[in-house]
């Protein structure tokens, strides 16, 4: 693949990825579990095998030079342990939509390496690889759901998470959402993967280690300046009107 037609298809990977879902309804504290989604237990081991690998893999970035007098800064990581629960719970959302309702396969798949560097993580990492999968997950959902209407509240939850990580202007009516919205591909594919993963929250009584509460499905959107990351809440069934999940 060349680097042109390479950069072509991360950019449109980063436009389906920016899609509404939300923080889980409901908790449970069990030790060593990190989360529940149906019979499916996500476990505190599984959650440090991930991240352990990606930051042994991924070289840490160096902080800004502290200012004369003031305390060093710490270096930041390039993931953090809640990125790497709400990638997992996500995923395992995102893969059993995509079963229970017969969806076909991704017609092209994300190639880990293509987003490695977006990500600023190893390509090579399980991490990566997971977002990878998850970028498939939510195109077959965008391209095999019926189109979602979102209620009033449900619509300003989008436009929130956006506005909030700087990838759309804040401080809008939502008249004026509406019609941002409406002709935006992105705002439409993330009503729909939003509600359908909401939907699959709700069936599956789906629970989270407090101390994860809430988890969001970790997002992107493309500008001209790159990607934008930011966490958007799951969006509940309750707040979608005239849709057939």
């Amino acid at each position: 693949m060349s680097a042109m037609k390479r950069g072509r298809r991360l950019a449109s990977l980063l436009l389906a990825a920016s899609l509404g879902l939300g923080s889980l309804v409901g908790c449970q504290s069990e030790s060593g579990k990190a989360a529940f989604v149906g019979d499916t237990t996500i476990s505190e081991d599984r959650v440090s095998e991930v991240l352990d690998e990606v930051l042994a893999k991924t070289p840490t970035q160096e902080p800004e030079p502290a200012v004369s007098g003031s305390p060093a800064p710490e270096a930041e990581l390039p993931v953090t342990r809640q990125e790497v629960v709400d990638l997992l719970v996500s995923v395992e959302l995102a893969r059993r939509v995509v079963k229970e309702k017969n969806m076909p396969p991704a017609k092209e798949t994300t190639e880990p390496g293509e987003i490695a560097d977006a990500l600023k993580v190893a390509g090579d990492s399980e991490y990566t690889k997971l977002w990878a999968e998850w970028l498939d997950l939510q195109t077959v959902i965008t391209e095999n759901t019926p189109r979602a209407f979102l209620t009033d509240e449900g619509i300003m939850k989008v436009y929130g998470a956006l506005a909030e990580a700087g990838a759309i202007q804040p401080g809008l009516p939502v008249a004026q959402v509406r019609e941002q919205f409406g002709a935006a591909v992105f705002a439409e594919a993330a009503i729909l993967v939003s509600t359908s993963l909401g939907a699959e929250v709700e069936k599956t009584d789906t629970k989270v280690n407090p101390k994860y509460d809430p988890v969001s499905a970790p997002m992107a959107v493309g500008t001209q300046q790159g990607p934008i990351f930011y966490d958007l809440p799951y969006i509940s069934s309750d707040l979608v009107t005239d849709v057939s999940l």
